[in-house]
């Protein structure tokens, strides 16, 4: 019996440090004009990264972290605060290859903040690609929808099978799968890997 509960506690040890590596952190930060933006960041022990929407993305995570990350985020939807930004595009790569555009949106929401996001830690620069502006749209109705929350829900939706097929393989596919249905973002390229993650030319 003895035994049992020493081999029980350790097991407990491992366990616990094995999920306290590394500390996602994500928070709402409201302001005095009622907007609100995301403050994001993974926290190691000796190592801080921080996310916000004028860095290129290049992390040094684990799928593993990212998944922790991107499973706060999902906490936001429904969060229709507007963020205090417009939604243009932040171009990162060089000049040549940057899709330059001006949305109709005049305002995007938390919940889309928390979507981008998960873009951009997930896919890191090729996010510039695939969300270069946090703008969703719908390929039917030829309509931008960040005042659309109904559609955008259905966008979530997408996003959380994405992330739960991820879990359970334990790994992040460099195939992008959100610009191929209805709901895509604006302008915003198809994967440029193979659903077997080859890259393509």
């Amino acid at each position: 019996m003895k035994d049992n509960r020493i081999i029980y506690l350790i097991a407990c040890l491992i366990f616990i440090s094995f999920n306290c590596i590394g500390q996602p952190r994500v928070e709402k930060v409201v302001r005095d004009d009622k907007k609100a933006y995301l403050r994001i960041r993974y926290d190691r022990d000796t190592d801080t990264i921080v996310f916000n929407t004028m860095d290129g993305f290049e992390n040094n995570l684990t799928d593993r972290e990212k998944l922790q990350l991107i499973e706060c985020l999902f906490k936001f939807e429904g969060d229709t605060t507007r963020h205090p930004g417009r939604g243009l595009p932040i171009y990162h790569v060089a000049n040549e290859r940057a899709i330059r555009f001006s949305p109709k949106s005049k305002f995007y929401t938390v919940e889309i903040s928390a979507l981008y996001f998960i873009d951009r830690i997930a896919y890191g620069v090729y996010s510039d690609y695939y969300s270069p502006a946090p703008v969703l749209y719908d390929n039917e109705e030829k309509i931008e929808i960040n005042n659309c929350p109904e559609k955008v829900k259905l966008v979530f939706i997408e996003y959380k099978k994405w992330f739960n097929e991820c879990i359970k393989s334990r790994k992040i596919p460099k195939y992008f799968p959100f610009n191929d249905g209805r709901y895509v973002w604006l302008r915003g390229k198809k994967s440029l890997f193979l659903k077997n993650d080859e890259l393509i030319d």
